[in-house]
């Protein structure tokens, strides 16, 4: 069975709108990854967006009791907070990391981004869909970039050492992102526009940029941005991956499967335990050598650069 990394799920999102059922409720139960093969996933801490930042922050608090309570103590899953948890056996067992997706918790307040930072959390996404004091989300209207809270915030991510996602960001504040930062960022849960024209997918210069930049991609498995076909199979998604290779994305597309978010799956990938069919068909299409940087390697290769070398919680005062 080949190891896969995933960029990101909404297990613990569901778990609590679910009132904390763990198996076999969700798509990324810790047995579904396992029987997929996953050996590293990124776990998504979404607060609903259409609750008020005090709501969101307390959301997205009790998602970080059951990561720790039922992933971590409970079903054995290692957290990982540095590039050093990924040196050993990182093809083994089954490792976590914590993004926050959506920073309207954050009420634009640089120490809560501080404190979650303390909690074990890595990656930054600074929006949902919509607005939020930070910066307008790709769906908004009105299409601005990022304000100055967002800017702050930013800032403050880069001096903890945590990545920026811009799944769900305005195209405006993705090129502000793309100027206030020099180095590698990630795009969790994104596909490529110019092949399926939803606002979520990402365009053909964006995508070159987070490729010349050494950062990541996650194609992931959202139907409606994937094709506007009804009953899409296998040939939809490889036409994403296709062409982010054809735009240089060799050592830069991986997965972001978006498992517990799907509103629509694919065919044949509705779970994580799915992934250990879907391997074999990338192993089939793309070869061992480009099917491993593909379902592991770019991903391990990007939080390796993107993590600190060493647990730097204990420095995180400002």
């Amino acid at each position: 069975m080949y190891a896969v990394a995933d960029a990101h799920v909404d297990a613990l999102w569901r778990m609590v709108t679910a009132g904390g059922d763990l198996e076999p409720a969700l798509a990324s139960s810790p047995e579904r990854l396992r029987q997929g093969g996953v050996a590293l996933q990124v776990f998504a801490l979404y607060a609903s967006a259409g609750l008020p930042p005090h709501a969101q922050w307390d959301q997205v608090l009790e998602e970080l009791d059951y990561y720790y309570a039922a992933f971590v103590a409970q079903a054995g899953v290692t957290p990982v907070v540095s590039a050093a948890d990924l040196s050993a056996g990182a093809k083994t067992g089954l490792r976590g990391v914590l993004a926050l997706e959506g920073a309207g918790c954050l009420a634009g307040q640089t120490w809560r981004l501080r404190t979650l930072h303390r909690l074990g959390v890595r990656g930054l996404g600074l929006t949902w869909n919509w607005a939020n004091d930070l910066a307008d989300g790709c769906l908004e209207a009105r299409g601005a970039g990022l304000t100055s809270r967002g800017r702050e915030v930013i800032r403050e991510a880069r001096r903890l050492g945590m990545w920026v996602d811009l799944a769900h960001l305005s195209e405006a504040g993705i090129r502000d992102v793309f100027r206030m930062l020099d180095g590698p960022v990630m795009a969790s849960h994104a596909n490529a526009r110019s092949v399926h024209p939803h606002p979520r997918n990402l365009t053909d210069d964006v995508l070159r940029e987070v490729f010349a930049r050494g950062g990541f991609v996650g194609v992931t498995f959202e139907a409606s941005f994937v094709t506007a076909e009804r009953s899409p199979g296998p040939a939809a998604l490889f036409r994403h991956i296709d062409h982010m290779l054809s735009l240089g994305g060799e050592d830069n597309v991986g997965f972001g499967s978006d498992f517990d978010g799907l509103s629509r799956p694919l065919p044949g990938l509705a779970t994580a335990a799915d992934y250990a069919a879907f391997a074999r068909q990338i192993a089939a299409r793309y070869g061992h050598a480009l099917a491993e940087k593909l379902l592991i390697g770019n991903l391990m290769r990007f939080l390796r650069s993107a993590l600190p070398s060493a647990d730097l919680r204990d420095s995180s005062s400002p």
